[in-house]
């Protein structure tokens, strides 16, 4: 079991209510949690790929219909900045993420350690969750702030990839995010943008981990 599994193990207590993200090491706790059924716990999780990977291990998945309060949150992310800020672009489903982060007591990032840097990291875009018909408009207010945009391709089939609710992705490029927070700020307000990747003030606890197995916390109040 990865050092950074037992980690986050120990952070569990019996009875708690848990969201899994994505990501690898959130497949790892999640494995690491179907050996422990004895800690008879309510689990949540925004992302299809985790529920799809629970229920092959025979954990029961709770829906987030109605949910209102979470022990706390695992997951993953793309870049994260030394004040706990992060970047979640990959995998699309901030918006989701989000919503357990908010509701989450404790909000854990599990990452290798280089993705931990002084500023986030700037070949990880901020991507946008967009209504399909603002798309125009959205791109052409990148271009008046000096961002470089793009409405995200599928991977596997042509045409654009689509969000849970079908919506596009636009990703947003700068030369670097040292004043990601104010331009984040604005598009959030664009007419049409559902959700952005940019994690502010969420994260209470970062867990990363060097290619020797060497574990760094960082908490929100250093």
């Amino acid at each position: 079991m990865p050092l950074i599994v037992k980690e986050a193990l120990a952070l569990i207590k019996p009875n708690m209510s848990i969201s899994l993200g994505g990501g690898s090491n959130v497949s790892h706790l999640a494995s690491a949690l179907a050996a422990k059924p004895d800690l008879n716990l309510t689990i949540y999780t925004p992302s299809e790929l985790t529920r799809n990977y629970c229920k092959s291990l025979g954990i029961r998945i709770t829906s987030n219909v109605g949910i209102k309060h979470i022990d706390l949150a695992f997951d993953g992310c793309d870049s994260l900045d030394t004040d706990l800020n992060a970047l979640k672009s990959n995998g699309g489903i901030h918006l989701f993420e989000k919503i357990n982060a908010e509701l989450a007591d404790e909000y854990i990032i599990l990452a290798p350690h280089q993705r931990v840097t002084k500023l986030l990291n700037p070949a990880v875009p901020l991507t946008l969750e967009i209504v399909d018909i603002t798309s125009s408009a959205v791109l052409q207010r990148l271009e008046e702030l000096n961002l470089k945009g793009s409405i995200r391709l599928a991977k596997d089939i042509a045409g654009y990839a689509r969000t849970p609710l079908g919506n596009l992705l636009i990703d947003c490029y700068a030369s670097d995010w040292h004043n990601i927070s104010q331009v984040n700020a604005i598009l959030a307000q664009l007419n049409g943008v559902v959700a952005t990747s940019f994690f502010e003030n969420l994260v209470t606890l970062g867990l990363t981990f060097d290619e020797t197995g060497k574990i760094y916390e960082f908490r929100k109040e250093d």
